[in-house]
C-alpha cells in the first residue's frame, strides 16, 4: 500500500527541494540591446505587469538576456528600464504568455533619453505574436481571450473542437484527440485536473490551450490529449461585465404538462443566460500622505445562469401524444377483451393521427449556474500568492426517447454540483550580484494544493428518496378463506393450509395517479360482470393476468417499442467522489540549461448509492422493492402449527383449524428478540422491523414475535424505510435493489476500506452480516525532471516522467479461481505425506511449483486432468494446450480445491493491489533552419490509470450472476506517440505548419471472458486491446490582413485498432465467443477533418476602411467570426437481414467487414456577428468613464444542415431500418394486437431525429463592459 508511503515522499521532497509539481505556468525570455549600437545591454530591470499589478520581474545578465518562470496564462504588459544609463524606458504591451510555452522577446531595443522629460515618459510598443514557436513544444494550439470572445461558443470545449487532431462527436460532444478513446483526455482548470464539469463563464476564461502532442513531463496520467484552462486573474482597477443571451422565452400556460406553452423568440428551444463579471482591488496599500499607491489585495468574480427549454433540440422535432388523446388514455387507460375476461391497453389501438410533432423535447429542460473566483495577494514582483475556485450546478431533466412519446411527464431529474478551491504560491530568485562566478541564474519554485468535489443525484422529482413511492398505485385489502378437507380418520374438516385470497378490494391512491386509473378502471369495467363463479378480484395473480396493476407493477410497454403512459421514473442515486492534490514546480536555470523537476501527490476518495442490477447486470429500480417486500413478509409463518388445532362444532360438523407455525427466533426463543443470519432465523429483518413498527401503531396485536397475517398492500408507503432491510435482503441473492459503496445499503456516508474477509464474516449487533464497503481510494503519486538546452542550433527538451499508481483495493489472486486450489507444491507434498491415498498424483517434470492443479472431480478428486499457469493451460501429460475444455472432469472444470465445500469467497483468494510503476521518457527537439523556417519532432511515452470497470466490488463475488464482473487488478493503457513536422513563415503575417503523428496504444481496457474460470466462466475487463493512429495535420494561420484574420487546418486521420471503447466487444461477449482481436476503424475514426474560423472585422477610427454613409462609419467596430467544420463519415458494422431495430434487435449477420461502411461526410458553419459600441460617462470637466456596449448574433448550423450521425445497419439510412417492409417480417407484423398500430408506433420509433444533428439556433447577445 502507498497511503503510508506518500506522507513521507511528501515530507522529504519538501525539505529537500519545497517545490511541488505543478502544470500549466509559462516563461518569458529575452534580450536586451542597445538601438543603436545593437550591443547588450546588461543590468537593465524587466518588471512584468498584469492589469496594473506587478507579476514578477529580472534583470538582465551581461549578455543583456533575461528570464522569468513560473508565470501564469494571460496576457501582459512588460516593461524594460535603465534611467541608470541614460535610456528612455520601453514598455512592451499585449505580451501573451501561454501554458507550458517560452514566450521570446529577442527584439527588445533601449535608445538613449534626449533629455530628462524622455527618460520619465515611457515608449510603448505593441507585442506581435510570433507565427511560429521557436522552440517547437508541444503540438496544438493556444485561444486567447480575445480571439475565444468572438467565437460562436462559450466552452472550452467548443474551442478546442477548432484545433486540428481535435475531433468531436456532434451528437454526444464527446472528444477523441488524434484517435484517442474519450476517456484519454484530461481537462484542467488553473492547474486543477477537473472531475465533473469543466464549465465555465466565458467572461472568466484567460485561455484554452489544446495539447495534441508533445505532452511536456509535466503532465501525466493521459493518453489523449490536454485541454487546459487558465482564468482570468484580478485587476488594480476596477472593471467588470454585464452579459445577456436570448434565443426566445417560453411562456407555458395553465396545462401543467405543458401542451399550450409557447415560444417567442428566435427559435423555438427557449435559451436564455445571464452572465456577469468584476474585478478590482480589495486593499490598496497608502504612502506616508495617504495616497493610495499600491495594490495588494485583489479579486475577480464571475458567474452565469443558464436556462434551457431544450439544450438538444431534434431536427424536425418529436412525436407527442396529442392532449386530448392522453387525456382519455389517462382517464380510460384499458378496454375490454372480446370476451370479457380481461382488459387490454387502449394505448395499443392508436394510430399516428393521434399524436403531434412539437418543436422541442417535452421536459426537456435544463438550468445551470456556474462561477469563478481569484483572490490575489501582490507580496511584491518576486512572489505570487493566489487562491481561487471554480463551480458549476446543473439541474436538469432526465430526458428518455423510449418515454418520450406518451410518458414524458413521468421523467426523472438529475442533479449535480462540481466545485474546486486552490492556493498557490510562486516565488522567483535571481542572481544579479555584479562578478558572480555562479552558473545559476535564477531559480523558482511554485507550490498548489488544490480540492475538488463533485456531487451528483438522480430520482424521480414527485418521489425523491421515499422509495417505496415509485411503484405505489393504491391499498389492496385482501380477504382471506381458509380451505377445509374432510379427514375420515378424525372425521371433522381439517385445514389444509394457510388462509388463501378470496377477494381483493381496491383504493385508488394519488401518489402516482396514472397508475392508480388503471387498476381503477380494471374494477370499473369487471365489476359488473363479477360473479360467485368469476371473480376477477379474488386474488393478485387474478388482477395482475387481467392487466390490473398491484403495488410494484408498471404498464406493459406498447408492442416493446415505447414506453405506456403512466410508466413511472424507476432509479435514484447519489454519487460524491473528492479528489486532494499537492502540485508544483522547482525550476533552475543554469548556463544554458533550464532544468525543472516537481511531483504530483493525489489523492481521491469515491462514493455512490444507486439502484441495483439484475443478476444479468440491468438496471433494478425501487419499483421492485414491493414485490421483495411481499416476499419477504410472512416467509417465516407460511405453514401450519399442527400441534395448535382448536376444534369448533357448527352442529352438523366439526372443524379444526390451526394457527400459523411461527419459526422466526423471536417467537421461537421467547425473548422477542431477532436472531440474523448469524442464528439462521426464518424470519426476515424487514418482517421483524416492521412488525414492531405496525405494533407501535395499534395496526396488529404483537410485535416482532407476532404471528399475524400481514399485508403490505393495505399500508401507506411511507411507512416503509430502507433501513428496515438487512444488506443482504436488499442484494436479494444477487438480483439486487441497491449498489453502494462508501455508503452503507440505507445510503448513510461511512468511512474505512473494504475488508474482504470481514465482508464475507463480519456481523452486525441484529446477527445480519455488514457487507461493509469502503469508498474507492486510489492514490496516484508522480515525479518528474526536464532539461531543456540547445547544442549548437538545436533546442531538446528531455524529460522522464515516473508515475505511481496504487488502487489501495483487494484483487482475486488469480483471476481463473474465486476459491483457493491447489499448487504443484503443495499437491506434491500431500502425495509425499500420504502416497497410499494419493498414489494418483502424477506431476511430469516441467511443471512449476506454483501451477494450478486440475482434476477431474471437485468433489472427489481421483485423477489429475491438467495444469495451468497465468493464461497457459497443459494436459495431465504437461503439454501445452489451446482448448482447456480438454481437461474439463465430468461437472465441467475442477481445480483441486482446498475446501470442495466452500461456496462463497474468502479472503485467502485475495490479495492486494500491486502499485504501478510506470517511467515515462519525453525527448523532443527543434531544429530551426533559419528565422522563419524550422523542424521539430517528439518522442513520448505515455500512460494512463485505468478509467473503467476497475473498481472492486465485492458484491459481484458474492453471488454467481451473468453479469460481468469489474477488474480490480486492471493495469495502466499505453500510448507511444511520435510526431515530426515542419513550421515556415510564408509571409509576415501568415504561416504554415505540417506534422506528421504515428501512435501505438497498447493496454487499452476491453471486455473479455474468463473460460474456464471456477466457479464459473464469466465476463471482466481486461488489458487487451491494442491499435495504431496514423495521420497529419496541415495548419495554416493568418494573422490580421486588413480586414481578415483566418486559421485553418486539415487532418487526415487512419485511427484503427481492436476497440473503440471498454465495452465495445459487449455484443460478443454476451454470446460466448473467444477472445479473439481483430484490426478495424475505431469508431470514432474520422478519416478528413477540415476547421476553418474565419473573421472579418472592421475597425475604428484611423483604422476604419469600410463604406461611410453621411459622414457616419456604418460597419465601425462590426465583425463577423465563422467556424466551419468539414469531415467525412463515422465507419458502422452493415448487416444483412433486416431486423426491428427499433425494437433494440440490432445484430444479424455481418454484410461485408467489420466498420467497413461509412456514414456520408458533414458539414456544419457556426457564425457571430457583433458591433461595439464605444460609450462614456461623465459631465465636462470631470474625468469621463469609457465603457462598451457589444452586440451579437451568434447562428449555430446556419444552413441547417441535418448531418448524420447513427444509421440503421441494414439499410444505411437514419430514419428506416427496412423491417416494416421486408417479406421475412409480415407475418410477425400481422400477428400484433393491432397491426396498423403496431405499424404506425414502429414508424414514429425509426425516424429517431438523434440519428441526425441538431438544426439551426439562433441567440442574440448584448455585453456591456464597463
Amino acid at each position: 500500500m502507498l497511503r503510508k508511503l506518500n506522507f513521507l515522499l511528501l515530507s522529504i521532497l519538501m525539505t529537500a527541494s519545497y517545490s511541488f509539481a505543478q502544470s500549466g505556468l509559462g516563461s518569458i525570455k529575452g534580450t536586451v540591446n542597445d538601438a543603436d549600437t545593437k550591443e547588450s545591454l546588461p543590468f537593465c530591470k524587466v518588471v512584468l505587469f498584469q492589469n496594473g499589478n506587478v507579476r514578477g520581474g529580472a534583470t538582465t545578465d551581461f549578455d543583456g538576456k533575461f528570464q522569468i518562470n513560473s508565470i501564469g496564462a494571460g496576457t501582459y504588459d512588460v516593461e524594460v528600464r535603465n534611467e541608470a544609463e541614460g535610456y528612455q524606458p520601453v514598455r512592451r504591451t499585449g505580451v501573451i504568455i501561454s501554458s507550458e510555452k517560452i514566450t521570446f522577446l529577442d527584439d527588445v531595443t533601449l535608445s538613449k533619453a534626449k533629455g530628462v522629460k524622455e527618460i520619465q515618459e515611457v515608449k510603448v510598443v505593441a507585442y506581435r505574436v510570433p507565427l511560429i514557436d521557436k522552440d517547437g513544444g508541444s503540438s496544438g494550439a493556444t485561444v486567447t481571450r480575445e480571439d475565444i470572445s468572438r467565437l460562436p461558443v462559450r466552452s472550452a470545449a467548443g474551442v478546442a473542437s477548432t484545433v486540428g487532431g481535435v475531433n468531436t462527436d456532434e451528437g454526444s460532444g464527446a472528444i477523441s484527440v488524434r484517435g484517442s478513446r474519450e476517456d484519454a483526455s484530461y481537462y484542467y482548470i488553473d492547474g486543477i485536473k477537473v472531475r465533473g464539469s469543466s464549465n465555465l463563464p466565458k467572461s472568466a476564461i484567460e485561455e484554452v490551450s489544446v495539447i495534441t502532442g508533445g505532452l511536456p513531463a509535466n503532465y501525466g496520467d493521459v493518453t489523449g490529449g490536454v485541454i487546459s484552462v487558465t482564468t482570468r486573474g484580478p485587476s488594480a482597477k476596477y472593471f467588470g461585465s454585464i452579459e445577456g443571451v436570448s434565443s426566445g422565452f417560453y411562456i407555458n400556460g395553465a396545462d401543467k404538462d405543458g401542451y399550450d406553452g409557447k415560444v417567442f423568440g428566435l427559435d423555438k428551444f427557449g435559451y436564455n443566460l445571464l452572465e456577469g463579471m468584476f474585478s478590482g482591488p480589495l486593499w490598496m496599500q497608502k504612502d506616508s500622505t495617504g495616497a493610495k499607491v499600491k495594490p495588494r489585495l485583489g479579486f475577480l468574480v464571475s458567474a452565469n445562469y443558464t436556462n434551457e427549454l431544450d439544450s438538444r433540440p431534434l431536427a424536425g422535432g418529436g412525436y407527442r401524444i396529442k392532449k386530448d388523446v392522453r387525456d382519455y388514455l389517462v382517464a380510460n387507460p384499458l378496454r375490454l377483451t372480446s370476451n370479457g375476461d380481461g382488459t387490454f391497453n387502449n394505448s395499443t389501438f392508436l394510430r399516428t393521427s393521434d399524436f403531434e410533432k412539437v418543436d422541442w423535447r417535452m421536459n426537456a429542460g435544463r438550468s445551470v449556474f456556474s462561477a469563478q473566483a481569484k483572490i490575489d495577494v501582490n507580496t511584491g514582483p518576486s512572489t505570487n500568492v493566489t487562491f481561487g475556485g471554480s463551480m458549476n450546478y446543473n439541474n436538469s431533466s432526465n430526458y428518455s426517447y423510449y418515454s418520450s412519446l406518451m410518458n414524458f411527464s413521468n421523467f426523472g431529474v438529475s442533479k449535480s454540483l462540481d466545485w474546486r478551491v486552490f492556493g498557490r504560491i510562486t516565488q522567483r530568485f535571481t542572481n544579479n550580484e555584479e562578478g558572480s562566478s555562479s552558473k545559476i541564474k535564477s531559480f523558482n519554485y511554485s507550490l498548489m494544493v488544490d480540492y475538488s468535489k463533485s456531487m451528483s443525484e438522480s430520482y424521480d422529482p414527485k418521489h425523491g428518496f421515499n422509495l417505496f413511492n415509485y411503484g405505489h398505485v393504491g391499498t389492496f385489502d385482501s380477504r382471506y378463506d381458509v380451505s377445509y378437507q374432510f379427514n375420515d380418520d378424525k372425521n371433522l374438516f381439517e385445514q389444509t393450509a394457510v388462509p388463501f385470497q378470496a377477494n381483493v378490494d381496491f383504493t385508488p391512491s394519488s401518489t402516482n395517479p396514472q397508475l392508480a386509473a388503471i387498476t381503477n378502471q380494471y374494477y370499473s369495467l369487471l365489476g359488473p360482470l363479477a360473479s360467485p363463479f368469476n371473480n376477477p378480484f379474488k386474488d393478485n395473480l387474478t388482477l395482475r393476468q387481467g392487466n390490473a396493476l398491484l403495488n410494484g407493477d408498471v404498464p406493459k410497454s406498447v408492442y416493446g417499442i415505447w414506453d405506456n403512459i403512466g410508466t413511472p421514473y424507476n432509479g435514484f442515486g447519489k454519487f460524491e467522489n473528492d479528489q486532494l492534490r499537492g502540485t508544483g514546480s522547482f525550476s533552475v536555470n543554469i548556463g544554458d540549461h533550464s532544468v525543472s523537476f516537481g511531483f504530483e501527490l493525489e489523492q481521491r476518495w469515491d462514493r455512490g448509492w444507486t439502484s441495483g442490477t439484475t443478476t444479468s447486470g440491468g438496471g433494478n429500480g425501487p419499483i421492485g422493492l414491493w414485490q421483495m417486500a411481499r416476499q419477504l413478509t410472512n416467509s417465516h409463518i407460511s405453514e401450519l402449527d399442527l400441534n395448535s388445532g382448536v376444534v369448533s362444532d357448527s352442529g352438523s360438523f366439526k372443524y379444526i383449524s390451526y394457527s400459523r407455525l411461527n419459526t422466526g427466533n423471536a417467537y421461537t426463543s421467547g425473548t422477542g428478540a431477532y436472531g440474523g443470519q448469524e442464528n439462521a432465523d426464518n424470519q426476515s429483518f424487514f418482517d421483524y422491523n416492521l412488525r414492531n413498527y405496525l405494533y407501535s401503531q395499534g395496526l396488529i396485536g404483537a410485535g416482532g414475535a407476532g404471528s399475524d397475517f400481514i399485508n403490505i398492500d393495505q399500508y401507506d408507503p411511507s411507512i416503509y424505510k430502507f433501513d428496515m432491510f438487512s444488506p443482504d435482503e436488499l442484494l436479494n441473492s444477487g438480483n439486487s435493489f441497491v449498489s453502494y459503496w462508501g455508503y452503507d445499503h440505507t445510503g448513510e456516508k461511512v468511512s474505512g476500506n473494504t475488508d474482504i474477509n470481514k465482508y464475507f464474516n463480519e456481523f452486525d449487533k441484529n446477527g445480519n452480516y455488514k457487507r461493509f464497503v469502503g469508498a474507492f481510494q486510489p492514490t496516484y503519486i508522480s515525479g518528474y525532471i526536464m532539461d531543456k538546452f540547445a547544442f549548437k542550433d538545436i533546442v531538446f527538451n528531455v524529460g522522464l516522467r515516473v508515475d505511481v499508481f496504487d488502487a489501495n483495493q483487494p484483487v482475486l489472486k488469480d483471476p481463473y479461481l474465486f476459491y483457493s486450489a491447489r499448487t504443484v507444491a503443495e499437491a506434491k507434498a500431500l502425495a509425499a505425506s500420504d502416497p497410499s491415498q494419493y498414489g494418483w498424483v502424477n506431476i511430469p517434470e516441467g511443471m512449476g511449483d506454483d501451477y494450478t492443479v486440475y482434476v477431474n472431480d471437485v468433489n472427489n478428486p481421483t485423477a489429475i486432468n491438467g495444469f495451468r499457469i497465468d493464461r497457459t493451460w497443459y494436459n495431465a501429460s504437461g503439454t501445452p494446450i489451446e482448448d482447456p475444455t480438454i481437461i474439463e472432469g465430468a461437472s465441467g472444470i475442477a481445480p483441486w480445491l482446498l475446501n470442495p465445500n466452500q461456496k462463497s469467497p474468502s479472503a485467502d483468494a485475495f490479495k492486494d493491489y500491486e502499485a504501478q510503476i510506470n517511467p515515462m521518457p519525453r525527448v523532443a527537439f527543434s531544429f530551426p533552419i533559419s528565422d522563419e523556417a524550422s523542424f521539430f519532432a517528439h518522442y513520448d511515452i505515455l500512460t494512463q490509470r485505468p478509467t473503467s470497470g476497475f473498481r472492486f466490488d465485492p458484491f459481484q463475488y458474492q453471488f454467481l450472476r451473468s453479469a460481468t464482473i469489474n477488474n480490480a487488478n486492471l493495469k495502466a493503457s499505453t500510448t507511444i506517440d511520435y510526431e515530426l513536422g515542419f513550421q515556415q513563415v510564408l509571409s509576415k503575417s501568415s504561416s504554415l505548419k505540417i506534422s506528421a503523428f504515428y501512435r501505438e496504444q497498447r493496454n487499452n481496457i476491453q471486455l473479455v471472458n474468463m473460460f474456464n474460470a471456477y466457479p464459473q466462466t464469466y465476463a471482466t475487463y481486461g488489458n487487451i486491446d491494442f491499435g495504431t493512429v496514423k495521420g497529419m495535420t496541415i495548419s495554416y494561420d493568418l494573422r490580421r490582413t486588413g480586414n481578415i484574420r483566418l486559421t485553418a487546418n486539415y487532418t487526415l486521420q487512419f485511427a484503427e485498432g481492436t476497440g473503440s471503447s471498454s465495452t465495445s466487444s459487449a455484443s460478443l461477449i454476451n454470446a460466448g465467443v473467444p477472445n479473439l482481436r481483430s484490426i478495424f476503424p475505431y469508431s470514432y475514426d474520422q478519416r478528413h477533418a477540415i476547421n476553418v474560423t474565419f473573421d472579418y472585422r472592421y475597425g475604428n477610427g484611423k483604422d476604419y476602411n469600410g463604406p461611410v454613409i453621411a459622414g457616419i462609419n456604418i460597419f465601425e467596430n462590426t465583425g463577423l467570426n465563422l467556424i466551419t467544420n468539414l469531415y467525412s463519415g463515422s465507419p458502422y458494422s452493415s448487416q444483412t437481414t433486416f431486423t426491428d431495430a427499433a425494437i433494440g434487435n440490432l445484430a444479424s449477420g455481418l454484410n461485408g467487414t467489420t466498420q467497413g461502411s461509412r456514414t456520408p461526410w458533414s458539414y456544419r458553419l457556426d457564425l457571430q456577428l457583433d458591433k461595439t459600441f464605444e460609450l462614456e460617462f461623465g459631465k465636462d470637466g470631470k474625468k469621463k468613464k469609457a465603457a462598451a456596449l457589444n452586440v451579437y448574433l451568434r447562428v449555430t448550423n446556419l444552413f441547417n444542415q441535418f448531418n448524420v450521425l447513427e444509421v440503421y445497419r441494414a439499410t444505411g439510412n437514419t430514419n428506416d431500418d427496412g423491417y416494416l417492409a421486408a417479406a421475412l417480417n409480415q407475418s410477425s407484423i400481422q400477428n400484433q394486437l393491432d397491426e396498423q398500430s403496431f405499424r404506425d408506433y414502429y414508424t414514429m420509433k425509426i425516424q429517431n431525429p438523434f440519428n441526425v444533428s441538431s438544426p439551426r439556433t439562433i441567440r442574440l447577445g448584448v455585453k456591456f463592459d464597463f
